[in-house]
């Protein structure tokens, strides 16, 4: 990837780094990725901008 995108939201960031390292991760285990991206995306769009971002999981290596 050229050019990283970040927007300035913490926890919208923390969910494009995830998928950003989809690429050092095994097959097997980008679609558990996409799908928590995609579960952290809809509850940062439906949190309360005050609020303390939940940390994303990670997957252990195995």
């Amino acid at each position: 990837m050229d050019e990283q995108v970040r927007t300035g939201v913490a926890s919208i960031d923390a969910v494009i780094e995830s998928v950003e390292e989809l690429a050092e991760r095994p097959l097997a285990e980008h679609a558990a990725v996409f799908t928590a991206a995609q579960e952290r995306l809809r509850r940062a769009l439906d949190a309360d901008p005050q609020a303390s971002p939940q940390p994303f999981p990670q997957h252990e290596e195995g």
